[in-house]
Formats: structure tokens, C-alpha cells, sequence
């Protein structure tokens, strides 16, 4: 038989309305269980359990078999075997009714902040939302604002500890949003209901901007909702203990603790607008849609400060402090924004007794743990699968191919590269959880012996014991939890280890590919090269052929002139062309002219010297030496290799010797070798060999500038040769030439002498003139010889 919408329905209504009979009935049972214990601890007659004080509704009953099968087990925290209702809260919460005109005033006057704009600005920037009879959507199914898929929990903890789960009643079903709102907007306010809450737990998950606005209006009187929204926006973990000491009342009585980390966008879900998400909230093999999530879970203590408290801080100008009793009525305020289908919803049920709020509010944050345990496993899931390799890769050469070597879009660096960072930044969200928990929730904490959270160890009160004796339970709870958080942070460290391998692979087979191709690149370039070289040979081949041509074509020319000035002329064109093309593309060839184009340049401007002294006139340029720098006087010397490596091998075990006068055996350094004056006189540094040379000095004639030429012959124009003093070249000797003292000395030695070190040294005197001294070096290999400037009256050498 077809089932209608309106049978449906009236079935519905039909189902809650059984469910909340025999929800009161089980309530007046349990109290008049507990009057008649109460009684007969006293001696008096129990009460008749009579039909009036029990009401039972004999109607259908639908019980949730995996709901029971879950809650058959539990843990000894997670139930409470003392039937004395002194070890729970035993003070109601007051009463609390909110309504549509008071949510619009507080929608219209209340002073938003920036980050609570950010939550509720959608419902700020609707102006006709205020003035519409119905503030919440009334129809069924997707709404505009997503509030369809809000989901809430909310429970009424009885004097027993109990959580019962409320469920309102409607003439009509109602939507999403409105049974949010019709649950939250009154506290122990129905005079029909017997069992008064003295603790409420609120839940409420992925809330639309109008619901945020309402629990903003229901919440504030005790909990101080600016600060909630903005550690809800922030990403950042973190936890707000008591404040005794700040100003504002509900810091004093609020305990609060946000998480933010990641999860994955799940079907049909949205990220929230300040929320940071990805892009494309598409999932594929290739794409994992990320986004961050945040919660909120807040405690608040209700009624009269317990105690006081002293603040020992110095500069403190709050001086005394309030401390709220931790067995108070209270409320746990949970608001999850998390876009996916992962929370839990069997974190509290009427299996569980709660002694205060502060086990609510643990027992409330342990869920939190779990759940985001099972968010960031999945992350981690989804992104091993992203870099994992594929089932083919050990058989199929181009699946390798492609995770070795890089494409065009640069495929895996990007993959790679983003799940690395991601990884890390998910061990940065854990680390900060786990930090936040064990930076408050100290020893102090857990045996009772902290000043300003929960103060009260097992000595105030039996109810006290049984507190912390539930508390060591719950604590060990949590500490798994936060193990299970540890073991996904090392996992995560694991697999970037991994993605750290696979891409340095990447980049190494990457490289080698890139490498191939510079090579295959730079034959190009120089196939290249030679065509354009060839070209170019081939045009300067033709360019004095062309030349001569034109010059042969000219229109005045004899047309009657025979071919014979035309191929001379061309033979003188062209061959001398061809030769000077032909050696200026060798490197010999090219020093060649090079050497030959500079001497000529120096001798002409030698000759144009000359002619300007003729006339009292002697340039600056003409004193200035071919090879000379920005500062002539000192020559940089020019090394050359003229020793063996037998001769150099030898040289290393030498002794310092001082250098002995002239005329005397002496061991020889290799350094410029002077006159004795002139080496005292600049303090040159010496080298020792192991060979023995002979000195001997040869002054100038006084009438002369120079010294003999047979004694320097033909070191004046570049010749390398070495010379003695009877103009022999003997391959081992070396000449010093002194212009100050107008001497200049010879040494001849053994051919086991050091490779010598050439240089010059300028000293001015005092009447203008200097002295130059070139050194030839030797040994058995080539000699050079160094040019220096000439002093005043001197010939430049």
C-alpha cells in the first residue's frame, strides 16, 4: 500500500509524541524511586506507586536496537553505581525563556563586532528578515541558508546526572532551523514538566547565520559569544581557563577551548563563508578538497561566586578574584563548523551520569578529539592515495615514465609539493592541540590542587572523591585520544619522508632529461654556428669580387679596355684579402697581427714623439709604457713555467740563505735580482733554491745612459734571449740592469735553478729622476723580459 505525504507525517507526530511520554514516564518513575529511598532511609513508610504517579502510555515504542547495543557497554566514568544523589548537582538552572521580537532587537541594536560580522553579516545585510512574521524558513527540505543541514544535540542533565535529550513538540513538523531555535530559547520554562535540568548540554553543527545569531542572543548572559566567534574564526587552537580576575563576570565563570584543523568537504557540504576552503569542492583521484574546520566547546558555571581568590601579581589591578563552585548548575556550549558528515552523535546519552559540568564539558571535548582523529586520518588517507603509486607501475614502462620524468604542467612537483605542505601543516594543528590540552590541564588539575580551575581534592567531601576518582578515568580517555592524535602526526611525518623521496626522484630523472636536451641544444647551436660561419665565409669570398666588379662597372669606364687591368686588379684585390681572412680565423694568426698591428702603432708613435721633441715638446703618452696600467711604475709581472718537474720536485727542499754580496757564491732566491743596494734598499723577499750562482758586476761607462750593448744585446726590442757578459747565450744566466747605480749584474749558475720571478721597482729621487731595473728570468725553459718607465733623460726599455 502507497504511503502519502499526509499519513507520513500524521505517523511522524504520532512517534514523538510517544517518545516524549514515555520519556516523562521513565522521569516521574525514577523520582518516585528515589522519594521512597529517600524514605525508607529515614524510617517512614514508602509511597504507593499508584497509576497517577506513573503514567504509562501503552502505545507503540520504537527502540533503537544499535543504540541499545552500544550503550550495554560502558565505561565506569560513563555510569554512576551510587544511587545518592548527593554526588551530583542538585541546584537548577533559573529559568530562561527567549522569543522572535527579542532575537530581532538584539539583531538590530546589539554592537557587532568585526568577526562576529564575518558569522552573522548575511543575516545583518537582510533587512527584510526583521520584518517578516517568521523569522526561521517553515518550509521542508533545502532552504537558501543551509539550514537544512544544521544538525543539534541538546540535553537536559537532571538532579540524577542524566542527560535526556530534548525533543519539542510541534502542532506541525517544522523545519530544521526552527526546531533548533523552538529547543533553545527556553530553560526549565514548562511548569508541566516535573524534572528540572540542572545542567544543559547544547550541540549545535554546521548552524546557518541566523542560528549563530540566535545562539549569540540565548548564550549571552553566559558566555561571552564575541570572544567565541572570534576563536571561531581565527585559525588558530587554543584554550581560555577561568579568569577570576578579569572584569567581565562571564570570564570568570567560563572555561573555553577551540580546535581548528583540516578535513575533507563532504557531499553536498559547504564550507562556511569565513572559512578558508578550496576552490573547486569537487573530489577526484587527482583532487582532494580540503578545508578548515573550527569548534567551540565552552563551560559556564552558573549563580553566586564560591570563593575568592588573592592576585599575587604585582601590577595587577584586579586584586581579588571570584572562583565559581565546580558542583554549580552549569552549561556546555558546543558549536562545530565542520563541512562533512563525521561527528558523532553518541557522545552523550541517558546512559551516562554527569557529577558537574566539568565532566560534561571533558567528557564533551573527548568527543572532539575523536572526531577530529577520524578528520585528520581521512586527510591523511586521501592525500597517501594522491601520491601513492599506481597498481600498474612495476609492469607498464610508461606509467614509470610519467612519475619519473616532469610534464609540460609540471603534474607531480605541484601534487607533491602541495600534499608535503599540507602534511605539515597538519602536524603543526596537532602539535597545537595537544599543546593546548597539556599546557592547562596540568597535575594540579587532575588531583584537585589548582588554585583557579575546579579547585577541590578527594579531602573536602566524599563528593569531591568521587569527582576526581571519575576524573583519573576521564583523564586516561583523553590521554588515548591524544595518542591516537601523536600517531597521526607521525604518520603524516612518515609519509612526508616518502613524498620527499618520490619527488627528489622526480627531480633527478627531470634533471638528467634537461641535461640531455642542453646537450642535443648546444650541438644545435653550434651546427648553427658553423652554417653561420660558412655564410659568412661564403659572403666575404665574394666581397672583393664584388668590390672590383663594381668598380670595373662603372658606367665611365673604356669599353674597349681589355681584361688584363681587371684581373690584376683583382688578383691584388682578393689574394691579399684571402690571406689576411684565411690567418685571421687561426689563433696564431690572430696573435700574429695583433703583435705586428701593435708594434707598428708603437713605432709611429715613437716617430711622431720624436718629431714633437724636435720642437721642445714631449707628450705624456710618449712616457707612458706599451704594457702599463693605471699606475706605470709598477709593473705587474707576467709568470711563466721555465723549470722541469724534476728541477721543481728538487727546489722544494731548500734552506734560507741570506743573498751574499757580488762576486761571491751564493744561493740565489727567485725573486727580481738587483744590485745589493737596491734589494737592501727595497726589502724584496726571497725564495731559496738549492742552486749556486755566480755574481758579477758591470758598471756603465760615465758618459753613457745605458749600459753596453753587448752586455743587453737586443733586450732592448723584445728579444728573449739570455746573455752573459761576453754577449754568449748560455740558457742560464740573468742580467740586472741598475740605471741609479749605472751598473749591471750577471749571474750564471746551474741549470737545477728555480723557475725566478720577473718584476720592476720604481724609486724616485730627490732631483726628479728614478731608476729601472729589468730582470730576465731563467732556467731551462723560455725567457721573458719586462718593460718598464724610464726615468728623466732615460730610454724607455
Amino acid at each position: 500500500m502507497a504511503l502519502d505525504a499526509a499519513t507520513a507525517r500524521e505517523m511522524i507526530n504520532k512517534l514523538a509524541e510517544d517518545r516524549a511520554t514515555y520519556i516523562d514516564t521513565l522521569s516521574r518513575a525514577h523520582d518516585v524511586l528515589a522519594r521512597a529511598l529517600e524514605v525508607s532511609a529515614t524510617g517512614k513508610s514508602p509511597p504507593k506507586l499508584t497509576s497517577d504517579a506513573v503514567r504509562r502510555n501503552t502505545t507503540t515504542a520504537i527502540v533503537d536496537v544499535e543504540s541499545l547495543k552500544k550503550s550495554s557497554t560502558f565505561s565506569p566514568e560513563d555510569s554512576d553505581t551510587d544511587d545518592n544523589e548527593s554526588m551530583f548537582v542538585q541546584e537548577p538552572l533559573p529559568k530562561e525563556l527567549y522569543d522572535d521580537d527579542g532575537l530581532r532587537r538584539h539583531i538590530r541594536d546589539f554592537e557587532w563586532t568585526s568577526f562576529d560580522k564575518q558569522i552573522v553579516g548575511d543575516v545583518l545585510r537582510n533587512k527584510q528578515l526583521l520584518q517578516r512574521s517568521a523569522m526561521f524558513p517553515v518550509t521542508l527540505g533545502p532552504v537558501d541558508d543551509r539550514s537544512h543541514l544544521s544538525h543539534y544535540s541538546i540535553f537536559d542533565v537532571g538532579k540524577d546526572g542524566a542527560p535526556l535529550q530534548i525533543r519539542r513538540l510541534d502542532d506541525k513538523p517544522v523545519s530544521r532551523a526552527q526546531a533548533i531555535w523552538n529547543n533553545i530559547k527556553s530553560i526549565n520554562s514548562d511548569a508541566s514538566r516535573s524534572r528540572e535540568a540542572v545542567g544543559r548540554i547544547t550541540i549545535v553543527r554546521e548552524p546557518s547565520p541566523l542560528l549563530f545569531a540566535a545562539l549569540h542572543y540565548t548564550m549571552t548572559p553566559h558566555f561571552d559569544m564575541d570572544e567565541i566567534f572570534q576563536m571561531l574564526v581565527e585559525d588558530k587552537t587554543r584554550a581560555e581557563t577561568h579568569r577570576p580576575f578579569s572584569p567581565n563576570h562571564r570570564h570568570q565563570r567560563t572555561f573555553v577551548f577551540t580546535l581548528d584543523f583540516f578535513t575533507i568537504i563532504g557531499d553536498e557540504c559547504q564550507p562556511m563563508t569565513w572559512q578558508k576552503s578550496d576552490e573547486d569542492s569537487g573530489s577526484s583521484e587527482t583532487h582532494v578538497p580540503v578545508s578548515r574546520c573550527s569548534s567551540v566547546i565552552a563551560l559556564s558555571l552558573v549563580g553566586q561566586p564560591a570563593r575568592q581568590v588573592k592576585n599575587k601579581a604585582r601590577r595587577a589591578d584586579q586584586k581579588v578574584g571570584q572562583l565559581f563552585d565546580p558542583f554549580a548548575p552549569w552549561h556546555v556550549l558546543s558549536i562545530q563548523s565542520y563541512p562533512d558528515w563525521k561527528h558523532s552523535i553518541d557522545a552523550h546519552n541517558s546512559t551516562k551520569h554527569y557529577v558537574n559540568g566539568p565532566e560534561a564539558f571533558l567528557i564533551t571535548l573527548r568527543a572532539e578529539f575523536k572526531d577530529a582523529q577520524k578528520r585528520l586520518l581521512e586527510v591523511y588517507n586521501r592525500i597517501s592515495d594522491l601520491v601513492r603509486m599506481p597498481a600498474n607501475f612495476m609492469f607498464n614502462r610508461i606509467a614509470r615514465d610519467r612519475l619519473l620524468f616532469e610534464d609540460d604542467e609540471f603534474t607531480f612537483s605541484r601534487r607533491y609539493f602541495w600534499a608535503h605542505q599540507s602534511l605539515g601543516i597538519m602536524n603543526e594543528d596537532i602539535q597545537e592541540m595537544v599543546f593546548s590540552y597539556r599546557k592547562v590541564f596540568t597535575e594540579s588539575v587532575w588531583d584537585g590542587s589548582s588554585k583557579i580551575i575546579w579547585p577541590g581534592d578527594e579531602s573536602v567531601s566524599s563528593r569531591y572523591s568521587n569527582w576526581r576518582k571519575r576524573m583519573r578515568n576521564l583523564r586516561a580517555d583523553i590521554e588515548g585520544e591524544l595518542q591516537g592524535l601523536e600517531n597521526i602526526a607521525a604518520m603524516n611525518s612518515e609519509k612526508m619522508k616518502e613524498i620527499k623521496g618520490l619527488r627528489d626522484n622526480l627531480f633527478s630523472g627531470t634533471s638528467v632529461l634537461e641535461s640531455r636536451r642542453s646537450v642535443d641544444q648546444a650541438m644545435i647551436t653550434v651546427q648553427q654556428g658553423h652554417n653561420i660561419k660558412l655564410l659568412t665565409l661564403v659572403t666575404i669570398f665574394f666581397l672583393p669580387l664584388t668590390f672590383v666588379t663594381s668598380v670595373f662597372g662603372m658606367t665611365n669606364m673604356d669599353p674597349d679596355e681589355g681584361f688584363l687591368h681587371f684581373g690584376i686588379v683583382t688578383a691584388v684585390v682578393c689574394v691579399p684579402t684571402y690571406f689576411l681572412i684565411g690567418s685571421l680565423n687561426t689563433t696564431s694568426g690572430a696573435h700574429f697581427w695583433r703583435t705586428k698591428t701593435k708594434q707598428v702603432f708603437t713605432s709611429v708613435g715613437r716617430v711622431i714623439a720624436d718629431c714633437f721633441a724636435c720642437f721642445g715638446y714631449k707628450p705624456q703618452w710618449a712616457n707612458r709604457p706599451a704594457n702599463s696600467g693605471s699606475d706605470p711604475s709598477i709593473m705587474k709581472p707576467i709568470h711563466h713555467r721555465s723549470q722541469s718537474a724534476r728541477d721543481g720536485m728538487a727546489a722544494r727542499d731548500t734552506v734560507s740563505t741570506p743573498l751574499a754580496p757580488p762576486n761571491k757564491a751564493t744561493t740565489f732566491d727567485r725573486r727580481p735580482t738587483m744590485s745589493p743596494e737596491i734589494s737592501k734598499q727595497n726589502s724584496l723577499p726571497r725564495v731559496l733554491t738549492t742552486a749556486t750562482a755566480t755574481a758579477t758586476t758591470v758598471h756603465f761607462d760615465d758618459e753613457k745612459d745605458t749600459a753596453p750593448k753587448h752586455l743587453i744585446r737586443k733586450l732592448d726590442h723584445g728579444d728573449h734571449r739570455k746573455t752573459n757578459s761576453l754577449g754568449e747565450s748560455n740558457g742560464h744566466g740573468i742580467t740586472a740592469i741598475d740605471h741609479h747605480t749605472r751598473s749591471a749584474t750577471l749571474l750564471q749558475g746551474s741549470p737545477t735553478l728555480a723557475t725566478p720571478t720577473s718584476g720592476f721597482r720604481r724609486d724616485d729621487s730627490e732631483d726628479g729622476e728614478g731608476w729601472i731595473s729589468r730582470v730576465v728570468s731563467w732556467g731551462s725553459g723560455s725567457t721573458r723580459k719586462k718593460r718598464g718607465m724610464a726615468g728623466k733623460g732615460e730610454r724607455q726599455v
